[in-house]
């Protein structure tokens, strides 16, 4: 496996936010990390990229190299992280902020190009990153992940699509299964358990800290144990996973 992370536990303060996870994935492959808020899935991918600050233990290894151990600049060549909230804090356009990919890791131009093309982010390089939409934005932080990430290399992102409207949401998909197809590995959370039912090819499910349930897709995603774990009703329409939220009026009487 490229991936393995092996009894990883992670603390936020004295709360044990990730519990002894044991978990692989192979290159190649796109991974969604789903659960309810709170159960540790941002502590889990934030572990794996090395950006948790707090205590950790156990190991995440990736293709023989040790995550836990590595310096910044040789995690750099291999992992690109997108955290869920992106902040830029100095007054950099678009185009600015992707190029801050090369900081660590030195990028050509056609790296960058060949990002913003992938993201189709081109009309909007040149604009302020602060003057962007929420999805604008995701999809510029996005590209500057593009634009570091070698590959065959590991992609994590922390809910990419919460601020995107579905023609970006289209477009990212489609650049992430273009990487998984070349060989590289995404790691991504998801809260939209029908969106990962359509892009993933595997799915690790957390809950309380804890790995409750991992492996293929159709395994992981199926109505009954969806509707025990998360206590709404799931249905299959086509084919496609969708759950049933939309409330139900009772009628009253007198």
């Amino acid at each position: 496996m490229s991936l393995l992370i092996d009894a990883l536990s992670v603390w936020h303060g004295t709360r044990e936010a990730v519990r002894g996870v044991t978990v692989s994935a192979a290159a190649g492959r796109i991974v969604a990390v789903i659960g309810r808020n709170g159960s540790g899935k941002s502590s889990l991918v934030r572990a794996v990229a090395g950006v948790h600050a707090g205590r950790r233990s156990g190991a995440v290894v990736w293709r023989g190299g040790d995550l836990m151990t590595s310096s910044a600049v040789n995690r750099a060549r291999s992992v690109a992280y997108v955290a869920q909230r992106p902040l830029v804090a100095a007054d950099f356009t678009a185009r600015e902020v992707i190029g801050l990919a090369g900081a660590v890791v030195p990028r050509s131009t056609e790296h960058v190009e060949r990002a913003i093309d992938a993201l189709a982010v081109r009309e909007l390089v040149d604009r302020p990153f602060a003057a962007l939409s929420g999805g604008e934005q995701q999809r510029v932080v996005l590209a500057r992940a593009f634009a570091q990430h070698d590959l065959g290399g590991l992609l994590i992102l922390d809910e990419p699509f919460s601020a995107m409207d579905l023609a970006e949401q289209h477009r990212v998909a489609g650049a992430l299964q273009c990487l998984a197809s070349a060989g590289s590995l995404v790691l991504v959370v998801l809260h939209d358990l029908a969106l990962a039912d359509a892009l993933a090819h595997e799915v690790w499910w957390m809950e309380a800290g804890r790995l409750r349930a991992s492996g293929p897709r159709e395994s992981v995603l199926s109505e009954a144990t969806l509707g025990s774990g998360f206590g709404v009703a799931f249905e299959r329409v086509g084919g496609s996973l969708r759950p049933i939220v939309a409330p139900r009026c009772e009628p009253t009487t007198g």
